[in-house]
């Protein structure tokens, strides 16, 4: 009877951030509008908010795990030699991806894509967080940290292979078609793209340890860019939408909708705009899940109203303005993006505080032809409520 007790627990148990128990929300679906009345509980979307009375959530550390800072080198010879080795290897793979025609051929090669997706989240962990107050270790437990840091010599070349992993799954994700290799390969890869995008740690937003302070370089940075171009192949963008937990689909969605809404960053806007336009086209239930996120339609409108405002000062004789207005395929994207949102029964009330933005959008004169004929057809469709 016990044991059946505890397997319960195991089961309801759920396993979050601190920074997702404070952004967690009452859910904005309902089950009956998205879900069949047949469908298993266990099916349906993670939602932390609740368990939140069941005491049965186990917090994780926003940081992930690092090692112990000794003041002298411990490491062996033979350690050395070995982690020189490694990162050798990771700058050939990393180098080679550069050179055009490469990136299709390693995409191909399964047993480096496997490789490649064992790195990603290589040696990366949230500690459960601690519910007990701080106290003073013992002598016993500060010999046994200074063992473990002693044996993990590894955390001197692991942030040099991360970065070259990364940035190489960045160069050959325009041709990595995930569909062509097992679960087993891909998930991985799925698995640690999604999280450096959700992870609220400071290794996954500062630049790599190697890199300069003010450069742009970061795991969330590249993981965005593989996503951005893996997304591009309708096969990819249903494998990233049936990767679990729900509840961290959720997480990207918002981060991108972030990401849109940050002006000062075009690159990162334009790369999440494309994201978010693939995703909402390859699924309803990713759509509804957009369209109810803070900001969502709102961000996207901005981005089309940016881009009309930067062409009408392009085109008048007193520019002084340095930046370009997005391209005509981005303009598409974040116009289609909110079409396969419209297109959603339930979504088509989050556009009714939009309707006179959108309008005024598809009558401007500098707007492209196809852009606006996107435009009027999400307002077709809003107009049946």
């Amino acid at each position: 009877m016990e044991e059946a007790v505890s397997e319960e627990q195991v089961e309801n148990s759920i396993t979050a951030t601190i920074d997702d128990v404070l952004s967690a929300r009452p859910g904005a679906f309902t089950e009956g509008n998205l879900f069949p009345t047949s469908t298993h509980p266990d099916q349906l979307p993670l939602r932390i908010c609740q368990a939140k009375s069941h005491g049965n959530i186990k917090l994780l550390e926003d940081e992930h795990r690092t090692r112990d800072e000794l003041p002298l080198s411990t490491i062996a010879s033979w350690q050395d030699s070995l982690t020189k080795r490694c990162i050798c290897v990771s700058n050939i793979v990393r180098s080679l991806s550069f050179v055009p025609g490469n990136d299709a051929e390693m995409s191909k090669h399964s047993g480096l894509v496997l490789i490649l997706g064992k790195m990603v989240l290589l040696h990366h962990e949230h500690p459960e967080r601690k519910r007990a107050p701080q106290t003073y270790e013992t002598e016993e437990a500060q010999d046994k940290g200074l063992a473990c840091s002693k044996d993990e010599w590894w955390w001197d070349c692991l942030a040099v292979l991360r970065e070259n992993t990364l940035v190489t799954m960045a160069n050959i994700a325009g041709h990595l078609d995930l569909s062509l290799y097992p679960q087993s390969i891909c998930l991985p890869i799925l698995d640690g793209l999604l999280h450096w995008m959700v992870c609220p740690s400071a290794e996954a937003q500062d630049p790599f340890p190697m890199a300069e302070p003010s450069s742009a370089l970061t795991p969330q940075r590249l993981a965005l860019e593989t996503l951005c171009k893996l997304s591009v192949q309708d096969s990819n963008v249903d494998l990233i939408l049936a990767t679990a937990p729900f509840s961290r689909l959720e997480k990207l969605y918002a981060t991108l909708l972030r990401f849109v809404g940050d002006r000062k960053n075009q690159v990162y806007r334009e790369m999440s705009v494309a994201i978010l336009s693939n995703l909402a086209q390859g699924d309803t239930l990713a759509s509804r899940a957009i369209a109810v996120q803070k900001g969502s339609i709102g961000n996207l409108l901005s981005f089309l109203e940016d881009g009309v405002t930067l062409a009408q000062y392009q085109q008048s004789q007193h520019n002084h303005l340095h930046m370009e207005p997005p391209s005509i395929s981005m303009m598409c994207r974040a116009a289609k993006a909110l079409l396969a949102m419209a297109r959603v029964e339930e979504n088509r009330s989050e556009f009714v505080l939009f309707e006179g933005r959108l309008l005024d959008i598809s009558i401007s004169s500098v707007l492209n032809s196809t852009v606006a004929c996107i435009v009027c057809d999400v307002l077709f469709q809003i107009g049946h409520l």
